[in-house]
């Protein structure tokens, strides 16, 4: 295969889509800090009408747009993401969010059937529905509302969804998105010139080690604000959009970093510290390890992930599937590490504020 070129590239269009993604689906706004905010600024919009539509249309349909704006726009405002899919033929978007493009959906489902499909064809249509992921009850529901409507309704559908979301809500959040990106990628680019694209994931999205597949030739690092403290990838013909938490946040000197938070949160909780000592055996798959652990795989996975998130894990992904879990025995180093930092940070400040205190009494 050709050399695998790795760029980063920040854009407030990006985020857009995972807003839409993250108000399609609620339980995110429950998951993630960033996301409750975001939330309560879209159900003011016409009484919550609109978070109905974006529940409606679904988070994938928007995670298959980001590799369809990185194509389509040279900088990926959320102006110009709008403008992008909006100039988009019906038929064509109507291929992009049903995944035609992506990987993950190529394989459990014939292109040519998802092709089909999207065209109305009755039958095409059945299979699509049987075959791409039908325990995914989110995913189901995209398929039944875009399937069978003409292509101009769906179109308009989501086009003004996001128009709409754009004007009244995200506008106003947007300065402070491109902010926080502009301070990301200003310590992100230089660390890539001299590093490989592991060992900025590890940087980035320690709980994930990227699997490159046959035909991948570029892969585009973008910055999130919402994502955090998850992250999402799309792949789009030959490349690949991975979306991960920006660390560009102000924070308060009085607020602990949030990757030891994460930590903290993912360690306190029985089942998955019995799942990190399982784990020191090897990697294993998620069916293996809820095998040992003696409860269903449906609950794994939510620990799963947490514990992904958290870096105290890792996964080998592509955009089709996930891998065996692995430990990251020097997460545990890093929790240590940062509690210290953070703890004795305080300690410190606060016995120079006693001291300049005792001074001040001493002048008086």
């Amino acid at each position: 295969m050709n050399e695998l070129r790795v760029t980063v590239q920040p854009g407030t269009g990006y985020d857009l889509l995972m807003s839409a993604a993250l108000l399609a689906n609620p339980e995110a706004s429950r998951r993630l800090d960033a996301t409750k905010a975001v939330r309560q600024r879209a159900e003011a919009v016409d009484g919550g009408s609109l978070v109905g539509l974006f529940e409606k249309i679904g988070r994938e349909p928007f995670l298959n747009l980001l590799g369809f704006v990185h194509a389509m726009t040279d900088e990926p405002t959320a102006a110009n993401a709008v403008a992008a899919i909006a100039a988009a033929t019906p038929l064509e978007l109507l291929l992009t969010i049903a995944g035609y493009y992506r990987r993950a959906f190529r394989i459990t489902t014939p292109p040519a059937v998802i092709r089909a499909a999207v065209e109305g064809d009755a039958a095409a249509i059945a299979e699509f529905k049987s075959t791409s992921y039908p325990h995914v009850t989110h995913w189901q529901g995209s398929l039944r509302n875009m399937l069978g409507r003409s292509h101009e309704d769906v179109h308009a559908e989501l086009t003004g969804a996001l128009r709409d979301w754009l004007s009244a809500g995200f506008m106003a959040l947007e300065a402070d998105i491109d902010r926080q990106l502009a301070a990301d990628v200003a310590v992100v680019r230089p660390q890539l010139a001299g590093a490989d694209l592991d060992s900025m994931l590890q940087r980035l999205v320690p709980g994930i080690t990227f699997a490159r597949e046959v035909g991948q030739e570029l892969v585009v690092l973008t910055p999130s604000v919402l994502v955090k403290p998850g992250f999402a990838l799309a792949d789009y013909g030959t490349t690949m959009v991975i979306v991960y938490p920006a660390a560009g946040q102000l924070e308060g000197s009085d607020k602990p970093p949030d990757r030891l938070v994460r930590l903290t949160k993912a360690m306190g909780d029985e089942l998955r510290l019995r799942a990190l000592r399982e784990l020191r055996d090897g990697p294993m798959v998620a069916t293996e390890l809820a095998k040992r652990l003696g409860v269903p795989r449906t609950t794994i996975h939510h620990h799963v992930s947490i514990l992904t998130n958290a870096g105290l894990v890792r996964m080998s992904v592509d955009d089709a599937r996930t891998g065996s879990i692995q430990l990251r025995p020097e997460a545990v180093a890093e929790l240590t590490e940062l509690a210290q930092a953070w703890l004795l940070g305080r300690v410190q400040s606060a016995e120079a504020t006693d001291d300049c205190d005792a001074t001040e009494r001493d002048d008086s």
